[in-house]
């Protein structure tokens, strides 16, 4: 798999983390300390439910940059994140991603280009639901 042009260019700032199967990366509600590009394995999105049961939102890839938006909407997560796996996240830490931003147009357009194809994905999965 090629590596997207935000994870070639963070490279140099990423801390590797190892999850085991049910280990958290981050909580909904928590402030985003940080991205997470998943390198292997799956992790599970869920959202707090009105009774406060936790439903599955959808399963992320290998690939994924994980709590992009809310880091830079500067919204808390609005999401949990489990891994369904044993996987391999690199982290990179808010400051350095910002410093990234700031340093690079081409980052902010494949940030840009995500958030586009997420926001696609949302309207797809509201299809869906509307569908049923």
């Amino acid at each position: 798999m090629s590596r997207s042009v935000i994870e070639t260019t963070l490279a140099d700032h990423e801390t590797l983390l190892r999850f085991r199967t049910g280990e958290t990366l981050f909580r909904e509600g928590e402030e985003p300390r940080g991205v997470y590009v998943l390198h292997s394995g799956t992790v599970q999105l869920l959202f707090a439910a009105r009774n406060g049961n936790p439903k599955p939102l959808r399963e992320a890839q290998p690939g994924q940059i994980l709590g992009l938006s809310c880091l830079v909407t500067q919204r808390p997560h609005d999401c949990t994140a489990t891994a369904a796996e044993p996987c391999e996240v690199a982290f990179i830490e808010r400051g350095e991603f910002l410093r990234t931003l700031d340093d690079s147009p081409t980052v902010w357009f494949s940030v840009l280009r995500v958030l586009s194809r997420d926001v696609n994905a949302a309207y797809d999965d509201m299809r869906v639901i509307a569908a049923r």
